[in-house]
């Protein structure tokens, strides 16, 4: 490998792992900055793993010691943005008028049916997109409403 590919490659491992701190750091800051502390102890506790995780993963990657491959190719990027974009504009902004739950289940139905290569033709595909959506939220509302207790923001639905 050639000193301008190591130095391409680094640059595509800090890059990433920069923006993936700038976010922990973000979700830290959104879950410290709260009027009543209580509900928020779980998300604190997973937010401060992810700064601690990112800080890591970005320390590795300054040093030239990461071995996650070559970083993040256009491909790769291409394929994620349409997940990017749903989950921000459902999540982040339409969970106001929805709710966590069913902003968060439109955005893991759409993620689904872009990403799955069964054929969107036939209705068995879709009939098993539907079951994994709702199995995968079920699963989620068990775990964060009943197991965890974690308040969530509430909106049109639950």
């Amino acid at each position: 490998m050639t000193t301008s590919s190591a130095g391409g490659s680094r640059v595509q491992q800090t890059l990433p792992a920069a923006l993936i701190l700038g976010l922990a750091c973000w979700v830290a800051y959104v879950s410290f900055n709260v009027d009543d502390p209580q509900p928020y102890l779980f998300p604190r506790l997973v937010s401060l793993g992810l700064v601690l995780l990112a800080l890591v993963a970005l320390v590795q990657a300054v040093s030239g010691r990461a071995v996650t491959g070559h970083g993040l190719s256009l491909d790769i990027v291409k394929a994620i943005v349409p997940a990017l974009v749903v989950m921000g504009g459902l999540v982040f902004y339409a969970v106001e008028a929805l709710g966590m739950y069913a902003a968060s289940t439109a955005a893991f139905f759409l993620i689904v049916v872009l990403y799955d290569p069964s054929p969107h033709t036939e209705i068995r595909s879709w009939l098993k997109r539907i079951a994994v959506t709702a199995g995968f939220m079920a699963v989620m509302y068990g775990l964060f409403a009943m197991l965890l207790k974690v308040q969530t923001p509430r909106g049109l639905f639950i």
